[in-house]
């Protein structure tokens, strides 16, 4: 492939120094001098000179940016395995009447499959697939397959709309001694934007308890109550189509002086656009430069939401 780059650089290189040749001696017949014929001669071989020596330079050029290429995508994709089929839906994205269900199926045999139904990306944590998935509100399903000795599969997504439909928010009230039983599912929500390209592990998340708790009507913990909570993971899109992530863990959240454990994180990954770079592996002198195709970052934004667990009983009446 890169002999015959470099000979289609010269060849186009040489086809430019024949035009500039033809055009000199063309000029050369219309004035009919001898000298000028001369000169325009000599001109010609010159120009015809230059052209070659440019036409070197460039074919190696792109012998070296070619190869340059190819390290770099090498060193990025890390070593070849084989990977896991990626799931498929039955029903296609789109609007669904309330109701609807949906069956995950994976290619690949004795596959497990986990999926998410809340905007993040679907781990081995993540609830696994054991029946259909009914669709009652708007919601994005995402799914991964795992298999044994094979790499997890590209994720799969589908964005379902039930329309008037709403997932609201209900306030926590808790018994009237004030505790905070161990495992009680606390709302929280995304209150900045992260992009994996910047993102750093150890970094702070901007996160905030997206309900109220109550001790009867007495508001205890306040709705936006600052959460304690650092990025875990964080890695930038890559070539071979590999998409950025990032992973947070959540630790605590503090009201009237009171520290509560908590105990949960979400995971998010951009799209991947390996699918893009396999189609182009197979087109003459395009495929080695799809090696290069980067995959999507993960940008987390503000207003995502994601359930966490107490992690502790909590007495949160003096």
């Amino acid at each position: 492939m890169k002999q015959g780059f470099q000979s289609g650089v010269e060849e186009m290189m040489m086809k430019a120094a024949l035009l500039l040749l033809a055009s000199v001696l063309g000029s050369v017949y219309a004035f009919g001098q001898d000298d000028a014929a001369a000169m325009a001669m000599q001109q010609a071989q010159q120009a015809s000179q230059q052209a070659m020596q440019a036409a070197q330079q460039a074919s190696q050029q792109a012998s070296q940016d070619m190869q340059q290429a190819m390290q770099n995508a090498q060193q990025n994709s890390g070593p070849v395995i084989a990977i896991t089929r990626t799931p498929n839906f039955s029903v296609k994205a789109g609007e669904v009447a309330p109701g609807t269900t949906v069956r995950i199926k994976c290619p690949t045999h004795y596959a497990a499959i986990y999926y998410t139904t809340n905007g993040w990306s679907p781990t081995t944590a993540s609830r696994r697939y054991t029946a259909p998935i009914p669709i009652n509100a708007t919601m994005q399903l995402q799914a991964i397959a795992v298999a044994p000795n094979l790499a997890n599969s590209l994720i799969a997504r589908a964005n379902y709309t039930v329309d008037g439909t709403s997932k609201p928010v209900l306030p926590l009230t808790l018994s009237a001694d004030g505790a905070l039983p161990a495992k009680t599912r606390l709302q929280l929500v995304t209150n900045s934007a992260v992009s994996s390209k910047t993102a750093e592990i150890g970094d702070a998340i901007g996160l905030l308890l997206d309900q109220d708790i109550k001790i009867g009507d007495a508001v205890v913990v306040p709705k936006g109550t600052p959460v304690d909570a650092t990025i875990t993971q964080a890695d930038p899109s890559g070539h071979v189509g590999r998409p950025g992530d990032i992973a947070f863990e959540v630790y605590a959240l503090t009201a009237r002086g009171i520290r509560i454990p908590l105990q949960g994180g979400e995971t998010l990954e951009g799209a991947s656009h390996y699918g893009t770079v396999k189609g182009l592996a197979g087109i003459p002198a395009i495929g080695v430069f799809g090696l290069l195709v980067r995959g999507d970052e993960a940008e987390i934004k503000p207003g995502m939401t994601f359930t966490v667990a107490v992690a502790a009983d909590t007495q949160l009446k003096p």
